[in-house]
């Protein structure tokens, strides 16, 4: 908790406008970048929309570092982003990777002696220190440099500003390509779009499909959005119409919906496995493939975990997923509703799988006693 309010003490006194480093001088006490080497089940990506930088409000930064240190697994890689609506650019402006280990690499440095050096468990409070040091550091550097008086700060949505946050988003698409991992994407914005390629100020009728039009995919994402509407008078009335453009928005770039709104609403929880599926669904006398992503905590919930066909669209996929039996030889269960209808028109549709830990898990996707499709999983590599 003291690092956090720190952090946004440094933020409101601009004491942190220095260069952002990971190191200190001369290699001295700083980010151990060693931990970025641990194996990572996913990473984590915040956009900072630079147009909603108001000065005073620092209050999503101190959000935002107490939802990271609460959620973020071992070896996690953070990247904090600048996004520049006004221009459809971004630039990323640091990274670094939490301090921790898993739990089966605790226990092993437990069992080993230092003599001549402290254990490795002992610095980790240290390097959490340093880790919010940097992450107040790089947040600071886009206040600075992009803050507004107040009184700029609300939108007429009769005479709004050119926000062109999609393409923004997709001229990061190259860390969506190359990632191999799920990318938990967290972006702080009113998500006022308000470009060529659409407002969601004065929605079109038509349906956009801003992945073909921009070719643009940003693959294997979970995103989060806060500060929806925050700047934007009357937004009561447009918080409804913004989420639905989004969602689409983000579906049509093959990108999964965790949460859109005013707060923070990133799961409570931290992945500790992940299980990767090639996916064979059929529908209508088609085979259709995909893929599925699990991540799971201790307790068997998924986290951040998404369904994808893409002949037809994403999902996000909420639930359990546990294997129970001896090592080797246990049985699998997935019982998990998506976030949003993949084989029908429903709001949501119930996904059920079962079989063994390394073979191929069978069941069915749809709407329990109305129409359900069989499904297939396999283990295999991209």
């Amino acid at each position: 908790m003291r690092a956090i309010v720190a952090a946004a003490i440094l933020i409101t006194l601009g004491l942190a406008q220095s260069p952002v480093r990971a190191d200190g001088l001369f290699g001295a006490a700083g980010l151990d970048s060693s931990f970025c080497k641990l194996p990572q089940i996913r990473q984590t990506v915040v956009y900072i929309d630079d147009m909603m930088m108001i000065d005073g409000k620092t209050d999503w930064a101190t959000k935002l570092a107490g939802k990271l240190k609460a959620t973020l697994a071992p070896g996690e890689r953070v990247s904090i982003v600048r996004l520049s609506p006004a221009t459809g650019q971004s630039d990323e402006v640091w990274n670094g990777c939490w301090p921790e280990y898993p739990a089966a690499e605790r226990k092993r440095i437990k069992t080993q002696t230092y003599l001549f050096s402290r254990s490795p468990l002992a610095s980790l409070p240290e390097q959490k220190k340093f880790f919010l040091r940097d992450l107040d550091r790089a947040l600071s550097t886009i206040y600075m440099a992009s803050k507004r008086p107040s009184t700029a700060a609300q939108i007429d949505p009769q005479h709004p500003p050119t926000k062109n946050i999609i393409r923004a988003l997709a001229f990061d698409e190259g860390r969506f390509s190359q990632s191999r991992v799920t990318i938990r994407a967290i972006i702080y914005s009113d998500l006022a779009e308000n470009s060529d390629l659409g407002s969601v100020l004065s929605p079109s009728s038509s349906e956009q499909n801003f992945g073909k039009k921009l070719g643009t995919y940003l693959r294997r994402s979970v995103f989060y959005a806060y500060g929806m509407g925050e700047d934007v008078t009357g937004a009561a009335t447009i918080l409804d119409q913004t989420r639905k453009f989004w969602s689409a928005a983000l579906q049509s770039m093959n990108a999964s919906v965790g949460g859109l709104g005013t707060d923070l609403n990133v799961q409570n929880a931290i992945p500790v496995y992940d299980h990767d599926y090639v996916v064979d669904l059929k529908r209508d006398g088609q085979d259709l493939d995909g893929r599925m992503s699990l991540l799971v905590d201790s307790d068997g919930n998924l986290v951040d975990s998404w369904l994808q066909i893409p002949r037809l669209s994403i999902a996000g996929l909420a639930g359990t997923f546990r294997c129970e039996g001896p090592a080797g030889n246990q049985t699998c269960r997935l019982n998990a509703k998506t976030t949003t209808g993949l084989v029908t028109q429903s709001n949501e549709e119930d996904v059920t799988l079962s079989g063994p830990e390394n073979g191929e898990l069978s069941g069915q996707i749809g709407v329990k006693g109305a129409l359900m499709y069989p499904l297939t999983v396999s283990k295999g590599d991209e």
